[in-house]
């Protein structure tokens, strides 16, 4: 297993306006400061697209050392463009395939029958340095073996077909059980136009932003309900999880979604039980708890 890999980060006087930007967005806006950092990133080194990926460890013990992923399953995903259909289709299937289903007997034999096309190098490269902070350019020495990965199937579906011709990958671990990416994409442009490959400055710089933000990679993940279990929160979960967080009131988050007050409580009832707390004032504190450093 190859080590993982920090290189030297660049933060300059434009990150830091960011980071402060971001620590101008409401409490319960988390989409939008993530969305914000993805298009700062975009800017600042030019990037096709960014997107964060939410990953929870589902296996843990010999479970976990036989499977492909080492345990981790990749649950939430957020880009900053849209991306074609076709494309579109194959991730849904590489999704509902290897990452969102129920840990089952079943379910792991029908998720790993194809381990080539869905597993990838660069996916078992990624989560084999969970527990660190690390950032990798598709073509570093120390992340694949990129004239191996380009014979692959995987690069085939994942890569060569819509488009993109260098990915860098930004591992952030939010906890022993969480970890929180961010894939940045150049893609092919019209009329064959080269591309070149992101640059060490690239990953610098986008580093650098992205590792001084704690808070917002323990947001997201826990906006998502990954901080606590493996199970994605619905989208009706989340609209209520980030409103009582910006401080509506449950009448209100009801008649927002057309809900009866009764039901919309219920809903927050499991709300509570599933992330730990017992009142708004502790989901309230629960969000906004500092989130940690990760070591090298």
């Amino acid at each position: 297993m190859k080590a993982t890999r920090t290189p030297a980060l660049c933060v300059t006087e434009a990150t830091f306006v960011l980071w402060q930007r971001l620590a101008q967005y409401p409490p319960g806006d988390v989409d939008g400061a993530l969305r914000c950092l993805q298009e700062w990133i975009a800017r600042a080194i030019d990037a096709d697209n960014v997107i964060w990926i939410g990953a929870v460890r589902a296996l843990r013990g010999a479970p976990a050392r036989k499977d492909p992923f080492f345990g981790w399953r990749l649950r939430a995903r957020m880009p900053l463009r849209e991306e074609s259909e076709h494309y579109r289709r194959i991730l849904a299937r590489y999704y509902a395939t290897a990452h969102y289903g129920k840990l089952t007997p079943g379910y792991y034999l029908r998720s790993h029958a194809e381990q080539m096309d869905h597993v990838g190098m660069t996916g078992r490269a990624s989560l084999a340095g969970a527990g660190s902070f690390r950032v990798h350019r598709l073509r570093d020495a120390d992340f694949v073996d990129f004239d191996a990965f380009k014979q692959t199937t995987h690069y085939e579906l994942y890569y060569r077909q819509p488009g993109i011709v260098d990915r860098m990958t930004i591992g952030f671990p939010v906890s022993a059980g969480a970890e929180s990416f961010v894939l940045i994409d150049r893609m092919r442009r019209a009329k064959g136009a080269r591309r070149r490959p992101f640059s060490s400055r690239d990953a610098a710089i986008a580093g650098g932003a992205v590792r001084g933000l704690p808070s917002l990679h323990r947001q997201l993940v826990l906006s998502h309900g990954l901080l606590a279990g493996d199970k994605l929160l619905s989208p009706v979960e989340r609209q209520i999880l980030k409103a009582l967080i910006a401080g509506d009131t449950e009448k209100r988050i009801a008649a927002a979604l057309g809900q009866k007050p009764a039901t919309l409580h219920k809903y927050v009832t499991a709300l509570y039980a599933r992330l730990g707390v017992g009142s708004r004032a502790a989901l309230t504190a629960h969000w906004l708890a500092p989130g940690s450093a990760p070591s090298d």
